[in-house]
Protein backbone atom coordinates (compact mmCIF):
# COMPACT_ATOMS: atom_id res chain seq x y z
CA UNK A 1 0.00 0.00 0.00
CA UNK A 2 1.15 3.53 -0.74
CA UNK A 3 0.74 6.00 2.13
CA UNK A 4 0.61 9.71 1.27
CA UNK A 5 1.71 11.04 4.66
CA UNK A 6 1.69 14.56 6.03
CA UNK A 7 3.53 15.54 9.22
CA UNK A 8 2.03 18.79 10.59
CA UNK A 9 -1.43 17.95 11.89
CA UNK A 10 -0.76 14.22 11.52
CA UNK A 11 2.47 13.11 13.20
CA UNK A 12 2.61 16.30 15.31
CA UNK A 13 -0.18 18.61 16.35
CA UNK A 14 -0.63 21.86 14.43
CA UNK A 15 -2.16 23.83 17.28
CA UNK A 16 -0.65 27.33 17.18
CA UNK A 17 -1.34 27.76 20.90
CA UNK A 18 0.80 24.77 21.90
CA UNK A 19 4.56 24.34 21.59
CA UNK A 20 5.90 21.53 19.39
CA UNK A 21 8.98 19.96 20.92
CA UNK A 22 12.05 19.50 18.74
CA UNK A 23 14.38 16.51 18.90
CA UNK A 24 18.16 16.81 18.97
CA UNK A 25 18.20 16.36 15.18
CA UNK A 26 16.34 19.66 14.86
CA UNK A 27 13.04 18.22 13.64
CA UNK A 28 9.77 17.81 15.54
CA UNK A 29 9.18 15.08 18.08
CA UNK A 30 6.25 13.01 16.81
CA UNK A 31 3.31 12.45 19.13
CA UNK A 32 3.40 9.03 20.76
CA UNK A 33 -0.25 8.50 19.79
CA UNK A 34 0.57 9.17 16.13
CA UNK A 35 3.58 6.83 16.21
CA UNK A 36 1.59 4.04 17.89
CA UNK A 37 -1.34 4.44 15.51
CA UNK A 38 0.85 4.54 12.41
CA UNK A 39 2.88 1.51 13.53
CA UNK A 40 -0.36 -0.42 14.10
CA UNK A 41 -1.30 -0.24 10.42
CA UNK A 42 2.01 0.23 8.55
CA UNK A 43 4.02 -2.78 7.32
CA UNK A 44 7.57 -1.55 6.70
CA UNK A 45 8.53 -4.41 4.39
CA UNK A 46 5.43 -4.11 2.19
CA UNK A 47 4.14 -0.54 2.34
CA UNK A 48 5.68 2.65 1.05
CA UNK A 49 5.43 6.27 2.14
CA UNK A 50 5.20 9.31 -0.09
CA UNK A 51 5.85 12.33 2.12
CA UNK A 52 3.38 15.06 1.27
CA UNK A 53 4.42 17.42 4.06
CA UNK A 54 5.50 20.96 3.24
CA UNK A 55 8.79 20.03 4.99
CA UNK A 56 9.58 17.34 2.42
CA UNK A 57 12.32 19.26 0.62
CA UNK A 58 14.22 20.02 3.86
CA UNK A 59 16.04 16.70 3.91
CA UNK A 60 17.24 13.88 1.68
CA UNK A 61 15.32 10.61 1.60
CA UNK A 62 18.08 8.97 3.66
CA UNK A 63 17.78 11.70 6.31
CA UNK A 64 13.97 11.38 6.36
CA UNK A 65 14.28 7.63 6.91
CA UNK A 66 16.61 8.30 9.84
CA UNK A 67 14.24 10.92 11.28
CA UNK A 68 11.39 8.41 11.18
CA UNK A 69 13.56 5.60 12.55
CA UNK A 70 14.73 7.83 15.42
CA UNK A 71 11.03 8.26 16.23
CA UNK A 72 10.42 4.49 16.20
CA UNK A 73 8.94 4.25 12.69
CA UNK A 74 10.75 2.01 10.22
CA UNK A 75 10.13 2.87 6.57
CA UNK A 76 11.91 0.82 3.92
CA UNK A 77 10.41 2.57 0.89
CA UNK A 78 10.14 6.36 1.08
CA UNK A 79 9.61 8.95 -1.64
CA UNK A 80 8.88 12.64 -1.69
CA UNK A 81 5.75 13.98 -3.34
CA UNK A 82 6.86 15.68 -6.53
CA UNK A 83 5.94 19.27 -7.01
CA UNK A 84 6.80 19.57 -10.69
CA UNK A 85 4.15 22.20 -11.41
CA UNK A 86 4.02 23.93 -8.04
CA UNK A 87 6.39 26.71 -9.02
CA UNK A 88 4.11 27.66 -11.92
CA UNK A 89 1.01 28.30 -9.84
CA UNK A 90 0.94 30.35 -6.63
CA UNK A 91 -2.29 28.82 -5.33
CA UNK A 92 -1.27 25.19 -5.71
CA UNK A 93 -3.03 23.16 -3.00
CA UNK A 94 -2.21 19.83 -1.39
CA UNK A 95 -5.09 18.41 -3.41
CA UNK A 96 -3.43 19.67 -6.61
CA UNK A 97 -0.06 18.24 -5.55
CA UNK A 98 -1.46 14.79 -4.80
CA UNK A 99 -3.66 14.67 -7.91
CA UNK A 100 -0.68 15.71 -10.03
CA UNK A 101 1.52 13.03 -8.49
CA UNK A 102 -1.15 10.36 -8.95
CA UNK A 103 -1.71 11.40 -12.58
CA UNK A 104 1.99 11.47 -13.47
CA UNK A 105 2.50 8.04 -11.92
CA UNK A 106 -0.76 6.50 -13.25
CA UNK A 107 -1.65 5.32 -9.75
CA UNK A 108 -4.93 3.60 -8.91
CA UNK A 109 -7.01 4.68 -5.88
CA UNK A 110 -7.14 1.17 -4.44
CA UNK A 111 -3.35 1.10 -4.03
CA UNK A 112 -3.17 4.19 -1.80
CA UNK A 113 -4.25 5.85 1.42
CA UNK A 114 -3.93 9.56 2.19
CA UNK A 115 -3.33 10.63 5.80
CA UNK A 116 -3.46 14.42 6.02
CA UNK A 117 -5.19 17.31 7.76
CA UNK A 118 -5.26 19.63 4.72
CA UNK A 119 -8.83 20.77 4.06
CA UNK A 120 -8.27 21.12 0.29
CA UNK A 121 -8.36 17.31 0.19
CA UNK A 122 -12.08 17.42 0.97
CA UNK A 123 -12.49 18.37 -2.71
CA UNK A 124 -10.77 15.23 -4.01
CA UNK A 125 -12.71 13.14 -6.52
CA UNK A 126 -14.98 10.67 -4.75
CA UNK A 127 -12.83 7.60 -5.53
CA UNK A 128 -9.85 9.28 -3.83
CA UNK A 129 -11.77 10.94 -1.02
CA UNK A 130 -12.83 7.48 0.16
CA UNK A 131 -9.09 6.78 0.61
CA UNK A 132 -8.58 9.87 2.81
CA UNK A 133 -8.11 9.83 6.57
CA UNK A 134 -8.50 13.48 7.52
CA UNK A 135 -6.94 14.10 10.92
CA UNK A 136 -7.77 16.85 13.37
CA UNK A 137 -5.01 19.45 12.98
CA UNK A 138 -4.97 20.30 16.66
CA UNK A 139 -4.50 16.67 17.70
CA UNK A 140 -2.95 14.69 14.86
CA UNK A 141 -3.24 10.97 14.17
CA UNK A 142 -4.71 8.98 17.07
CA UNK A 143 -6.23 5.60 17.79
CA UNK A 144 -9.62 7.16 17.00
CA UNK A 145 -8.49 7.09 13.36
CA UNK A 146 -7.79 3.34 13.44
CA UNK A 147 -11.25 2.12 12.35
CA UNK A 148 -11.15 4.19 9.16
CA UNK A 149 -7.50 3.32 8.52
CA UNK A 150 -8.22 -0.39 8.91
CA UNK A 151 -11.30 -0.18 6.68
CA UNK A 152 -9.41 1.54 3.87
CA UNK A 153 -6.44 -0.82 4.21
CA UNK A 154 -8.63 -3.89 4.68
CA UNK A 155 -6.38 -4.94 7.57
Amino acid sequence: MIFFLDIDGVMVHANPHRHVEQATDGFYVFSSAAVDTFNTIFIAEEDQVILSTSHRSRYTIAKWKKIFLDRDIKIDSLQLLDNAEQHLINYYTRKDEILGHIGRRCMRPEEMIIIDDDKSLNDLPRELKTRLVSTSSYIGLTEKDLPKLKTILNR
